[in-house]
């Protein structure tokens, strides 16, 4: 009976110390993204980043060896992506031109509008300055970019095999100019106040992405 009741103190006590790590943990994860943001990726310390948090830097090394790995853990935290446009995409889409188009709205909405995906994706690409240190994640940054215009090449690949693209376009050179265009329209936004209505914006930028598909595809037939 004793025995018992100590297993089941014992769980209760095992059970608060894992919520206490997990909220300590989540608090450094935020804590970082403040704290990268506002002093850069280089310039930031875990010290800096545990005095933000309210924690110990102990407690920073207790949950990350380094800061690259807290770097990385924020993205898996996240559940984010290396890259911003990163479409989702199934085969046998019934009309793949639009499909991508609702997905780049999305996206591009995303990282519009105050949150967490435009605060990641800031410290990326106006915060983290490419150093030994930084190596690592930014290799992983270019192979996410080099996925992303994969996926947006196999939407216009499929949008070309349902005729919606003429036979003879080049969808590799396609899909790097639509991503080239949101990422630029997205860095661009960084340095100035976030939009009030992000969604209209991103319907606007991917409505004239898909005006210059229009006319390529139009220079295309003509040829």
């Amino acid at each position: 009976m004793l025995t018992g009741h100590l297993d089941a103190q014992w769980k209760q006590v095992m059970k608060r110390t894992l919520e206490h790590a997990t909220r300590t943990r989540a608090k450094i994860l935020d804590s970082a993204a403040q704290t990268f943001l506002r002093r850069g990726l280089a310039r930031a310390s875990l010290s800096d980043i545990a005095r933000v948090a309210g924690v110990t830097r102990g407690a920073v090394y207790g949950h990350f060896k380094n800061k690259s790995a807290l770097f990385n853990a924020m993205f898996e935290h996240a559940t984010l992506p290396a890259d911003p446009f990163l479409v989702e995409w199934h085969d046998n889409q019934r009309d793949p031109l639009s499909h991508l188009k609702s997905e780049l709205i999305r996206l591009l909405g995303n990282v519009l509008r105050n949150g967490k995906a435009r605060r990641l994706y800031s410290v990326i690409h106006s915060r983290c300055e490419i150093t030994r240190e930084t190596r690592d994640f930014w290799h992983k940054v270019h192979a996410g970019r080099k996925l992303a215009e994969q996926r947006i090449a196999t939407a216009l690949r499929d949008a070309r095999s349902n005729l919606q693209l003429p036979d003879g376009i080049d969808v590799e050179q396609l899909a790097i100019f639509v991503h080239s265009c949101l990422m630029g329209v997205f860095v661009r936004s960084l340095g100035e106040p976030v939009s009030q209505d992000p969604g209209q914006v991103a319907e606007r930028v991917v409505a004239l992405v898909f005006c210059g598909l229009s006319v390529v595809q139009n220079t295309s037939v003509n040829a």
